[in-house]
């Protein structure tokens, strides 16, 4: 599972997007309405001190913008920008292109089998998402 997802990072790799990076915005896309830096730091097992570092790349980026929180006012979320969104969007349609030639590649059986076990999958990885 490694290898096959640093091997799905290339393209955000080759745009200069390191895997921290594209880590914290894909968790972004989760939140819509936004999420507090400290549950997002708590998310992705980060210490306050980088999360606040990486939230500063992100934002010089263009990608993350930070906007009161409706219900408190003293707090803040972070949110995807529409730069943010766009970024994402184009890094995994590059990644699902090149997945899909490669399993074009596969035989049925071997398609089949993945198939079987994507929900598996997507359960533990939402389940390391939602802590």
């Amino acid at each position: 599972m490694g290898r096959l997802a640093y091997h799905l990072r290339t393209p955000a790799t080759r745009s200069g997007i390191t895997p921290t990076r594209l880590a914290a915005l894909a968790a972004l896309t989760r939140y819509p309405n936004g999420v507090r830096q400290g549950d997002l730091a708590e998310r992705m097992n980060m210490a306050a001190p980088s999360m606040t570092r990486l939230v500063e790349i992100l934002e010089e980026a263009g990608w993350v913008e930070r906007r009161r929180d409706p219900t408190d006012q003293r707090c803040l979320l972070l949110v995807l920008s529409p730069r943010g969104h766009t970024t994402v969007g184009m890094l995994r349609d590059e990644a699902a292109t090149q997945l899909g030639e490669e399993l074009a590649e596969l035989s049925d059986e071997e398609r089949a089998a993945l198939a079987a076990a994507v929900p598996v999958l997507r359960r533990l990885a939402d389940r390391q998402l939602d802590g």
